[in-house]
Formats: C-alpha cells, sequence, structure tokens
C-alpha cells in the first residue's frame, strides 16, 4: 500500500488546518475579551457610583440649607434629614448597584465560560471527524486495492484457462468452462452440456496424469493462491506416496483425509490412488 494510515490522518489534518487554527483563535481570545468586558463593567458601575455619591451629597447639601432657613438647630434638623435620605434611599440605591454589577460580572465570566466549552466542542468535533476520514480513505484504498488484485487474478484465471482449453485438438476438445454466478469455474461437456467435474475434463480433454500435470492445471484454471491449489499441495505434502487419479465423478473416502479434504477431492472429481 502506497501510504499508511497515519499518512492519509495527516493530509485530512491539513486540509482542515484552517479551520482548527480560526477555532483555537478565538479561545486564545476569550480571555483578553473577558479582562476587557470586566473592565468596562466595572468603569460603568463606577460611573454611576460617582452619581450616586454626588446625590448623597447634593441630597446633604440640601438638607443644610432647609434647616438654616427656618432656623432649625444648624446639626439636627440636617442630620435626621441626611438620616432619612441615606436609609430610605442612598442605601437601597447602593446596595442594588452593588447587587447589579456583581451579577454582570458573574454573567460576562458565565458567557466566556460557555464559548470556551462550544469551541473546545467544535475543536474536538473536527480533529474526530479528521480522524474518521482519514481512516475511511485508508479502509476505502484497501478495499480498492483489493478489488484490483480480485479482478486481476480473474483475468488470469480465464486467459489461463482459455489457453488450456484452446490447446486441444478438436478431437480433444471434448470439455470447456465457464465462470458461474459466484465467479468460479463450471466445467461442462461441450456435446451435451451436461456438468461434469475437473477432473473429468482435465483427463477427457487429454491432460497427462501425474501429481504435477495435475496440480499445475489446477493452478492454470483456479490460481495458486486458492483453496483448490493449496488444499491439494497440502494433501500430497502429506501423503506423498499416493498419487491423483481420475475418480470419474464417483465419491471416494479415506480415513487419513479430513472430510473437507474428501470433499474437494470429490468436488474436484479427483482421487488419491
Amino acid at each position: 500500500m502506497a501510504k499508511t494510515l497515519e499518512q492519509y490522518t495527516a493530509e485530512v489534518r491539513k486540509a482542515s488546518e484552517g479551520s482548527r487554527n480560526a477555532l483555537q483563535n478565538q479561545i486564545d481570545a476569550i480571555a483578553g475579551n473577558l479582562e476587557q468586558t470586566q473592565k468596562q463593567i466595572n468603569e460603568n458601575y463606577a460611573n454611576q457610583q460617582n452619581q450616586l455619591n454626588s446625590q448623597r451629597d447634593q441630597a446633604a447639601s440640601r438638607a443644610s440649607m432647609q434647616a438654616a432657613a427656618t432656623g432649625g438647630a444648624f446639626g439636627g434638623a440636617a442630620n435626621i434629614a441626611n438620616r432619612r435620605y441615606y436609609e430610605q434611599t442612598f442605601v437601597p440605591a447602593q446596595t442594588q448597584l452593588n447587587t447589579n454589577q456583581s451579577q454582570a460580572l458573574e454573567n460576562a465570566q458565565s458567557q466566556a465560560n460557555s464559548n470556551r466549552l462550544s469551541l473546545e466542542s467544535q475543536l474536538a468535533a473536527l480533529y474526530d471527524q479528521d480522524t474518521k476520514l482519514g481512516l475511511q480513505r485508508y479502509y476505502d484504498e484497501l478495499e480498492r486495492e483489493r478489488q484490483d488484485k480480485l479482478a486481476r487474478q480473474q483475468l488470469a484465471a480465464q486467459n489461463s484457462i482459455s489457453k488450456y482449453l484452446n490447446s486441444a485438438t478438436t478431437q480433444q476438445q471434448k470439455y470447456n468452462a465457464n465462470n458461474d454466478a459466484s465467479g468460479g469455474l463450471q466445467f461442462y461437456n461441450t456435446k451435451t452440456g451436461n456438468a461434469v467435474k475437473f477432473g473429468t475434463a482435465y483427463f477427457g480433454n487429454g491432460g497427462a496424469s501425474g501429481n504435477g500435470n495435475i496440480l499445475n492445471a489446477i493452478a492454470n484454471n483456479f490460481g495458486t493462491d486458492t483453496n483448490e491449489y493449496q488444499r491439494l499441495s497440502e494433501i500430497l505434502k502429506y501423503n506423498g506416496n499416493k498419487k491423483l487419479t481420475n475418480a470419474s465423478g464417483k465419491t471416494y473416502n479415506y480415513s487419513y483425509l479430513s472430510k473437507s479434504d474428501a470433499d474437494l477431492l470429490n468436488r474436484l472429481g479427483l482421487r488419491l490412488g
């Protein structure tokens, strides 16, 4: 395979780098934006505090002037008026001002936290998306290579069987083969059209006996990495004193063969003799 999974993932992440950088820049800017917002809030409430203090001072001045105009005691009437203003007007206003400022700062912090969480979630989702896309491209390429290999094997098998069958004389060409719906080979009698097994077609078309000849024919027809070739090779490897011969479609059972091996020989029309 030309590329690794890490290479595919790196390519995908490079393509999304701009989006990820944009998100990270927004995350990095949150602290500075929050600080600026808090500064503006404090300045606004400082102005309101100054206004409230100014109103308090003006109320005290008016109380003193009114007391002097009416001939009241210089301190008594003015102090009473100031205390009434302080308790009924200034203290509630100051309390509300402090509450509003605290709430505004809390809201700013909460909004900053929410923004950070949202942006970090988007960034994490982007990383996850890149990983999945890289994995998808990697497995798509594996599947494409598998399909290409399968197509080459099928073409080679078709060419081999055509070459093998076409090399026989007209008198020898008693059997032929077609690809069935599953992609396998179906041998048949060219006169009757009846299906036959591989062994019948091979020997009927003049194929030479001997394990090597038969294995070469299996390789030409089915391929060397197929179950037919591999299992026959293994059967002969562990039963070297036995030879593959034509079974003429009959069923043979041997105690030294597994059922799957015996079934394979029967399916191909071969037996160990």
